[in-house]
């Protein structure tokens, strides 16, 4: 199979307060990371990390957030591939922002980066209702109104569900109906449709949950999940998970450093069960290659588990040690966590405060201190005060409003 290195792509909603005592105190509050550039509008995303690849593609570097310009309307999600950052508007409009040589801006270019925000060209009517978290690699996605799911950028292994086109350079409808939730990551993508998750693109790690390490250039189903709804899809650099309305996770693919939490370093082509103390009420998988790849989960009780490889302390206890069975990680006394991500070798999580705590790799800023530094090995305060976060491999994006 074809092996691509990834640099990586943080994204991080952050809402400060409106008033503007309230929202000179957050800025105040960020430091070394203080954000460069003007704040305008009801809303601010920010940018920070790598984004891009190595070799001939751009590869830009943020050590303090940036904020970007360009965005029209009130961003309610933003999501994140390895090289770019899209924001959903509240007038059902999405931007993109980043590497466009694979057409991931969606608006029928090739701009070889865009650090202003561009407005992803979806067909007349179409009103997009919701971003799949994170994206496959160099491309984009989106679910709209109706429940049709849209795809761009580089299609290299049909990861887009597309079965026609290296290169997409406008949202396509791909062949699903129904759609209410998706993901993607690497080379595959995933998607719950008519209340059964299909996978496409890249099976080699049976990351495409069909029994195989087969490609699938159209929508294959998933097997082995439990009867009941879907809450959520998750999706890593060769794995992918489902998180279940009654709390329970699966997951299924790569597994070399413990990435499926089952106490096994054998992948699998079907989901398996991660045994975790109490119900799953948010979970995200990380990872951007086969030297990383971990998950971070909170439970209904309030508690932080995280497995899978930890090289660069990204599992947050304190060791360089991997896990392939779920531990717990500890935030400051009196801290709950509200919402978690992972990239390729670092991790986050927001408080119930609004504060947001990384822990892993920052040779390249990605943990958003405002400065490159040595591996963190446990949960470090940033600075800034957020309401959502979205990271894959090492790079950055933010919002505030």
């Amino acid at each position: 199979m074809r092996c691509r290195q990834l640099l990586s792509l943080v994204a991080v909603v952050a809402m400060i307060a409106l008033a503007p005592t309230a929202t000179a105190a957050a800025a105040s509050s960020v430091g070394a990371a203080a954000a460069v550039g003007p704040v305008k509008g009801s809303s601010v995303v920010y940018t920070f990390g790598v984004a891009g690849t190595k070799g001939k593609v751009l590869r830009t570097e943020h050590e303090k957030p940036t904020a970007i310009e360009g965005i029209e309307g009130s961003v309610l999600q933003i999501a994140t591939s390895n090289s770019d950052t899209y924001a959903l508007t509240s007038m059902g409009t999405v931007w993109a922002w980043g590497i466009g040589s694979n057409g991931e801006l969606g608006n029928g270019s090739k701009t070889f980066y865009a650090s202003r925000a561009v407005q992803v060209d979806f067909p007349q009517g179409v009103r997009i209702a919701s971003l799949p978290n994170p994206m496959p690699f160099d491309g984009g996605l989106a679910i709209d109104s109706r429940g049709d799911a849209w795809a761009w950028g580089l299609n290299a292994v049909h990861d887009l569900c597309l079965p026609d086109g290296l290169v997409v350079l406008h949202p396509t409808q791909i062949p699903l109906s129904d759609v209410t939730l998706g993901t993607g990551a690497r080379t595959h993508s995933l998607f719950d449709s008519h209340g059964t998750v299909y996978a496409c693109g890249d099976g080699s790690y049976g990351e495409l949950g069909n029994g195989s390490a087969a490609n699938s250039p159209t929508p294959t189903a998933v097997v082995g999940l439990p009867e009941g709804g879907v809450k959520a899809l998750m999706s890593s650099w060769g794995g992918s998970g489902a998180l279940m309305s009654d709390g329970s996770y699966y997951d299924w693919g790569y597994n070399r450093a413990g990435q499926l939490g089952n106490g096994t370093t054998t992948d699998s082509s079907v989901p398996v069960h991660v045994a975790l103390r109490a119900p799953v009420t948010q979970v995200f998988q990380g990872g951007s290659g086969p030297k990383n790849g971990q998950t971070l989960a909170i439970l209904a009780d309030d508690s932080l588990w995280t497995w899978g490889n930890g090289a660069h302390g990204q599992l947050g206890d304190g060791t360089t040690h991997n896990a392939t069975i779920p531990i717990r990680v500890t935030l400051p006394k009196g801290k709950k966590p509200a919402t978690v991500a992972s990239g390729g070798f670092a991790t986050y999580a927001i408080d119930t405060s609004g504060k947001l705590w990384a822990w892993g790799r920052n040779e390249a800023g990605q943990l958003g201190t405002g400065r490159s530094g040595p591996d963190q090995l446990t949960p470090r305060a940033v600075g800034l005060t957020l309401r959502q976060i979205s990271s894959t491999a090492q790079n950055v994006a933010g919002l505030a409003g």
